[in-house]
C-alpha cells in the first residue's frame, strides 16, 4: 500500500517551503503550546534538521520530545512514518505516533489518523494499537 499524498495535508510541504524564511521559534509558527523553554528549543532544532533535510537527525530530535509526551513531536513522528522520510515507510508506525499526539489533543494529528486508518485494514489499525499500548508501558517505566 502506498501513501496518497493528499493524506499528509500539506504539513510537510508547508515546512519545506517555509525553509526559506528562517523563524526563530518555529514552535510558535506551528501552533504549539506547552513545551519547556529547552524542549521548545530542542523542538526547534527538530525542525531545522528536518528543514535542512536532515531527517535521520530530525527523528532523532522528535523521538527525545515525543518520549517527553510532546504532542507536535508525536505528530511529526507520525508524519514522517507516513511519508517515509528518515525512516522506512510504515503506516502501523505513523497511526501509532498520530494516535497518540491525538490523545494529546492535537487535532491535525487527529484528523491525520482518520484518513489513514480509513486505508489500513483492521489487522493493520490492531497492530498499531498493539505498538502503542507497548510503547506507551515502556515510557511510563523510563519516567
Amino acid at each position: 500500500m502506498s501513501a496518497n499524498p493528499r493524506v499528509i495535508e500539506n504539513d510537510i510541504g508547508q515546512l519545506l517551503k517555509l525553509s526559506v524564511a528562517p523563524h526563530d521559534d518555529w514552535y510558535e509558527v506551528m501552533g504549539g503550546a506547552g513545551l519547556k523553554d529547552i524542549d521548545r528549543k530542542r523542538f526547534n532544532t527538530a525542525v531545522e534538521s528536518f528543514v535542512d533535510g536532515s531527517y535521520e537527525s530530525a527523528f532523532k530530535r522528535f523521538s527525545r520530545l515525543s518520549a517527553k509526551g510532546s504532542a507536535i513531536s508525536q505528530y511529526h513522528l507520525g508524519l514522517m512514518y507516513l511519508k517515509g522520510l528518515g525512516v522506512l515507510q510504515d503506516f502501523c508506525r505513523a497511526h501509532m505516533w498520530l494516535n497518540m499526539a491525538s490523545s494529546r489533543g492535537h487535532k491535525k494529528a487527529r484528523v491525520q489518523l482518520e484518513k489513514l486508518t480509513n486505508r489500513m485494514s483492521a489487522q493493520q489499525v490492531a497492530d498499531a494499537q498493539k505498538l502503542a499500548r507497548a510503547w506507551a508501558a515502556q515510557n511510563r517505566k523510563r519516567r
